[in-house]
């Protein structure tokens, strides 16, 4: 029987949880090292190879906490981890964690981008998805020290979508010169610099694979590099590039491809709309949907009033939910987030 140090066991173990599953949240601890003499009783029966796929999350857990105390561990418990891990990655929701702990660069969700570009403000990658596919992704982690903030409270004053002939990619949000601008959520600063339009810019790319932008800023409070959390200052509201007055241009990609960040963040109650999102590829883009939120087609003859009855729900909670105004006309073929029946 082969041995493996401990060294090597513990990039295999790590890779295992790289390639492992949403089961590998924290536990407790406690709770973790009961579990352990149980398992290793189980996984003895058979010395050839180990089966894994009937144990739970926890006790995957505690087998990795126990087989981490070890000085060494057989071939057979590391190929039984390795089909464990490989089972799971057929499953069909693809669950990316807040967390760096489960990608191996050094640069979050490297492994969903072709590069690490500190120049380049939109590094779009080859997608990962087919049309009409979804990917769910973990915006808030409150168990895991992973929270939200809204960048700057404010008014806002220009939204996502088509304005003056051409494509809007963020939200305006009114500020003063010199008022703080803050990180939404923990990640790298991957590009701050001058930029012609955007004026001093930072770009935060987290480890969900999403990426913000921050435009107009007066001053940079971070540079490329720089490990942030959600809630720190990254820079002073300002006016620079092209910009008529001091605002914060605000934005959200994924894969170079904006979304449009009321269909995420609730500006008016300061506060996500859903801790996870499903991202929906289109034709061109993305689309993102709150969990417990779905798309709703419009039809010759409907109205928001009329949507709002079908869905049990109130005109204003309809216009909050999609960031429209009650006197906006709607479009046939026109999409509308609405609550899931």
């Amino acid at each position: 029987m082969e041995i493996i140090k401990l060294p090597s066991l513990r990039y295999i173990l790590l890779t295992f949880l790289l390639l492992g599953s949403n089961l590998l949240f924290a536990q407790d601890s406690n709770k973790i090292k009961r579990l352990v003499p149980a398992i290793v009783v189980t996984t003895e029966q058979n010395p050839n190879k180990h089966n894994f796929n009937h144990l739970n999350g926890e006790q995957i857990i505690a087998l990795i906490d126990s087989l981490l105390e070890l000085n060494s561990v057989s071939d057979a418990i590391l190929q039984g981890l390795s089909d464990y891990a490989e089972n799971k990655r057929l499953e069909e929701d693809i669950y990316i964690s807040l967390t760096g702990f489960y990608d191996s660069s050094i640069y979050p969700s490297n492994s969903m981008y072709d590069k690490w570009d500190t120049y380049q403000l939109f590094n779009h990658g080859a997608s990962d998805l087919k049309q009409g596919q979804s990917r769910k992704l973990v915006l808030e982690d409150t168990a895991n020290e992973c929270r939200f903030y809204n960048p700057f409270r404010g008014l806002i004053t220009s939204n996502f979508g088509w304005r003056d002939g051409r494509s809007h990619n963020g939200i305006d949000i009114d500020l003063q010169v010199w008022d703080p601008v803050i990180a939404t959520f923990d990640g790298m600063v991957r590009v701050a610099r001058n930029h012609n339009g955007y004026g001093r810019v930072v770009i935060i790319r987290h480890y969900n694979g999403l990426e913000t932008l921050y435009a107009h800023l007066h001053r940079f409070k971070v540079k490329t590099g720089d490990i942030v959390e959600a809630g720190q200052v990254i820079g002073l509201g300002g006016s620079s590039g092209r910009s008529t007055g001091s605002h914060l241009h605000f934005e959200v990609r994924y894969k170079g491809s904006p979304l449009n960040p009321r269909s995420i963040i609730d500006f008016n109650n300061n506060n996500l709309k859903s801790s996870n999102i499903k991202l929906i590829k289109t034709k061109y883009s993305y689309a993102a949907v709150p969990e417990g939120l779905h798309f709703h087609t419009v039809k010759s003859g409907e109205s928001l009033y009329k949507i709002a009855n079908v869905y049990g729900t109130s005109i204003d909670k309809l216009c909050n939910i999609n960031g429209i105004k009650r006197n906006r006309p709607l479009q046939i073929g026109q999409k509308l987030m609405v609550n899931s029946q």
